[in-house]
């Protein structure tokens, strides 16, 4: 099926007074008149005009242009831009059928290199991004940014209060590992939590996030897909959800983790959801969400390929560790990017032994003779 047949153009109103080239929106192609050649892209932006997953945030169906309006008046950078805007997907006659075309364009792109950036619509759609990597046949890494776990049961409020719960049961084998970010305590069922951790899953409130902001980008890193849903930024920094809380995430933080994404070698689909322009004062979130993607996109553009490891680029430490099955650690750190990475013992699905990313600080702390978390995790799950 041609991409074209499932998207409708881009209002031309969108990028009036952003006619001049020093500005993101010209250095953007745009399904306007006619549809974007993305094949030649590295980025493909999507907008999402479908709501019916959350219907107490019912409005988030127009959120996708109003971010574009934001988004096409920030000024472009030097750098090369290879970006197309496909559109706004065309919602089908049920929530499922949306979700099936969703699902289908991720997993087009995904097999030419493109990297989706989907905007709009409500945080249900997580669940077709993960089932186009399924067809694919390729096991992620899911960083999920939310204030709320989304694993409540029952339909009545609606597809994106428990789609991660779907995602953790039925395409659970499609995980390697999954990690919630952001979450608020007074928000989640202490049974949630206390299952994530005897699933040995990952997860970070907002408080340890904040106690040690850089030991987030190692988590960011490890993704294949990051999912962020913005009522996990507190409300006065970004009203337009229904579900904004007025505890969460500053601006600053958010733009921080969207620049960790698009830096990731790793990541290859980055989505940004519930943004409702009804509830929106001033435009203050479709600004705020419009500097996130121009961070992701700088951050994309500024990328070192810190994840295929020479003896040129890389320098490796080895570190003696006493009771564990393999006695050493070897930490590695890329010379340019100057990132750190761990390499695990090699298993069946990782011959040559999983790379996980780490901190200098997990370095110093194995020297000093402390198993690092992530190592205790990995013993668990071989365990």
């Amino acid at each position: 099926m041609s991409l074209q047949l499932l998207f409708d153009p881009i209002s031309p109103e969108l990028s009036e007074g952003y006619e001049h080239y020093s500005f993101i929106g010209q250095r953007i192609i745009r399904h306007e008149k006619e549809f974007p050649d993305w094949k030649g892209c590295d980025l493909a932006l999507i907008g999402l005009t479908e709501d019916r997953g959350n219907p107490e945030n019912e409005g988030a169906h127009s959120g996708a242009d109003f971010l574009r309006g934001a988004l096409y008046g920030l000024k472009a950078t030097h750098v090369t831009y290879k970006i197309a805007d496909l559109g706004n997907l065309r919602p089908g006659d049920s929530l499922e059928d949306s979700h099936l075309r969703l699902k289908e364009v991720v997993r087009t792109l995904l097999e030419f290199n493109v990297v989706p950036i989907i905007i709009g619509g409500t945080h249900d759609h997580t669940l077709p991004i993960v089932m186009a990597y399924e067809e694919l046949e390729r096991k992620i890494n899911l960083v999920n940014i939310d204030s709320r776990s989304d694993t409540e049961a029952g339909m009545q409020r609606g597809l994106a209060h428990h789609h991660i719960g779907r995602i953790l049961t039925r395409h659970k084998q499609m995980l390697n590992r999954y990690y919630h970010l952001a979450y608020q305590t007074y928000l989640v069922d202490e049974n949630i939590l206390a299952a994530i951790d005897q699933h040995h899953h990952h997860k970070m409130r907002i408080g340890e996030m904040r106690a040690n902001f850089a030991a987030v980008e190692p988590v960011v890193r490890t993704a294949d897909v990051l999912s962020f849903d913005i009522s996990a930024i507190r409300m006065s920094e970004a009203p337009a959800n229904a579900c904004a809380f007025p505890f969460g995430l500053t601006g600053e933080e958010a733009c921080q983790l969207a620049w960790f994404s698009g830096c990731s070698s790793k990541l290859s689909c980055f989505g940004l959801f519930e943004l409702n322009p009804g509830m929106d004062y001033r435009e203050t979130t479709s600004k705020m969400a419009a500097t996130m993607i121009w961070y992701f996109i700088e951050g994309f553009y500024n990328r070192t390929d810190d994840v295929h490891f020479s003896h040129t680029d890389s320098v490796r430490h080895v570190v003696m560790l006493e009771g564990t099955p393999t006695d050493s650690l070897n930490f590695i750190q890329h010379i340019v990017s100057g990132k750190w990475w761990v390499q695990l013992p090699p298993t069946e699905e990782f011959p040559d032994g999983e790379m996980l990313p780490c901190t200098e600080t997990d370095y110093h702390r194995a020297r000093s003779g402390e198993i690092p978390p992530f190592w205790l995790n990995h013993l668990i799950n071989l365990s």
